[in-house]
Formats: structure tokens, C-alpha cells, sequence
């Protein structure tokens, strides 16, 4: 029998924030001018040309900030100048959200999850593994798409709190003594990013990502880095958790008999049936158990 081929996605093998980051380190050396991919790879930490390294340079490519420029050869493209050296900050996010979903399987879960900003883990992880992704790489690819989203998120949220003729976030500077990180549920936090405080006030935390990297609050959808969070006012200690009580254990099976069925019929009504005979209990005995019991039902309501 012919089995459905597992699909193996095309998808960037970093955010997009780190690949911002990357041909950033390319573009300072040879604008745009056509550089050898092994030449390029160094620039961005990798001492050869591997596996790793391709992967690295292909996502920039996913993200249009690099072209082909020959064999062997690539360079950086519009779109990445337009960011690094844009004229305007809106021509700068115009194409940072273009380069977000340049990537066709981002265009697909963004589509799936239209009316979400950022997506929850779990069910990008559940689209990918219907699509019948290969087990590897859904992991890697949700992990990237949302970290991209959240990073595209931040854009949006930055546009939506710049009044007219205010130049951005409060500027900050953190004391010696600032901690970064380590945030739970339930804490007052701020967002401080570049020296800046990123939140008009704190904000409680709702939730963490299950890899503990990223922090969602109250109000807000956006993925704040756990890395540039400050904890303000801890969460106040939770009461100790009791486990539930524990329901009257059951007399022992009679001598001869084994339990075959077990449930609960009201708050404290617990029904076993134990059976006694050669192999075991069937449809013909189930049925024969169903009229038994609809007659005692019958007996009981007249």
C-alpha cells in the first residue's frame, strides 16, 4: 500500500529579527555589491560553508534580504537596505512586515489563523503536523514563524503608541542593579528594549511560551523577549494546593469474580460489576445487561 509522502517544508531556520541582524554583518562590508557565499557565511559567524551555513544564508534569501548575483554568489537586496537605511520609519516596517510572510509556509499558517496576531504554539504545531510536515522540522519551523510574528507584532504596537510629535518610547536608563528576566506568572513587568521603556505602565504577566523565551501580559497579544523584561512587583505567594479528597475505596472483589467495569453514577454513587465465568464479557452479555438494567429502571418508576 502506497503511503502519503511526508511534505518536508521550505521555512527560514532563524526569525526574522535574526536575520535582520545577519545580512546586516554582510551589508557593512560589501553594500551591495556581489559577495561569495563562503565569503558571506563567515561574516555571519560560520567558519565554512556547511550544512548550518546554508541554512542560515537560505533564510535570508526567505526573507528576500539576499539575491543571486551569479554562480556561488549572492548579494544584499533592496528590501534589506530599505530597512537598514530606510528614508522613514514606515518605510522601514512596510518592509519588515513584507519580509515577515515573504516565506510561502508563513503566508499558510497566516492564513490559517487570520483574525491572531500571534498564534498559539501548540496550534501551529497542530497545522503542521496535519499537513503532514516531516515530524522534524515542525518544531523549528513554528518556533521561527513565531518569533517573526511577535517581532512584526512589536512594530505594530510601537506605530499604535507614538502620539503626533513624539519621537518614540520613554528613554530609560537601568540602573546597575536591574535584573533582567526570570518573570512568572502573575508579576507586575515592564519592557525595556534599547534603553527604552516599552509599556506606559506594567503590565501582569499572562503567560509564558513553554520554551520560557517569550512573555505575554494582560491587554496585549504582543510576545515581549523574556531577556528584556524587568519583574516590577512579584506575583504574591499562591496558597498551598491540597490534592482533592479521595473517594471511599471500594471493597474487594468477591473470591472468584473480576471487576470488569467501573464508574461513577452521582456524587457519591460508585457502581461496579464483577463477573465470574470463561473469557470474557461480550455484545450478546452487554445486551443482555442492558435489559436487565431497563427493567429495574422500569420496576423503579412505577
Amino acid at each position: 500500500m502506497n503511503k502519503k509522502p511526508i511534505r518536508s517544508p521550505s521555512y527560514p531556520s532563524m526569525a526574522l529579527s535574526d536575520a535582520v541582524e545577519a545580512v546586516r554583518k554582510i551589508e557593512a562590508e560589501y553594500v551591495t555589491s556581489a559577495v561569495d557565499r563562503e565569503i558571506a557565511a563567515k561574516l555571519i559567524g560560520y567558519s565554512s560553508l556547511s550544512g548550518p551555513a546554508n541554512k542560515a544564508l537560505a533564510a535570508l534569501a526567505s526573507y528576500g534580504l539576499v539575491e543571486r548575483a551569479g554562480k556561488g554568489m549572492m548579494k544584499v537586496s533592496g528590501r534589506a537596505r530599505a530597512i537598514l537605511h530606510p528614508d522613514s520609519e514606515d518605510e522601514k516596517t512596510e518592509n519588515l512586515r513584507a519580509a515577515a510572510l515573504e516565506p510561502r509556509l508563513f503566508q499558510d499558517i497566516k492564513e490559517r489563523f487570520p483574525d491572531i496576531a500571534i498564534p498559539p504554539e501548540a496550534g501551529v504545531i497542530n497545522y503542521l503536523r496535519r499537513e503532514e510536515f516531516n515530524p522534524s522540522a515542525v518544531r523549528p519551523a513554528a518556533k521561527a514563524f513565531l518569533e517573526t510574528m511577535a517581532f512584526v507584532e512589536t512594530l505594530r504596537e510601537s506605530d499604535s503608541h507614538v502620539p503626533d510629535g513624539d519621537t518614540g518610547a520613554e528613554s530609560y536608563s537601568p540602573d546597575d542593579d536591574t535584573t533582567f528576566g526570570g518573570a512568572s506568572v502573575g508579576d507586575l513587568i515592564q519592557w525595556e528594549n534599547q534603553g527604552a521603556l516599552q509599556l506606559e505602565k506594567p503590565r501582569r504577566v499572562r503567560a509564558i511560551s513553554a520554551d520560557g523565551l517569550w512573555v505575554a501580559v494582560e491587554g496585549s497579544d504582543t510576545g515581549i523577549p523574556m531577556s528584556q523584561v524587568i519583574v516590577e512587583t512579584p506575583a504574591p505567594p499562591m496558597p498551598p494546593q491540597f490534592p482533592p479528597e479521595q473517594p471511599a475505596v471500594a471493597e474487594a472483589v468477591p473470591k472468584g469474580f473480576s471487576e470488569w467495569f467501573r464508574a461513577k453514577v452521582g456524587p457519591d454513587k460508585l457502581v461496579t460489576i464483577n463477573f465470574k465465568g470463561e473469557g470474557e464479557i461480550g455484545p450478546k452479555e452487554i445486551e443482555k445487561m442492558i435489559r436487565v438494567l431497563e427493567a429495574q429502571k422500569l420496576a423503579l418508576e412505577d
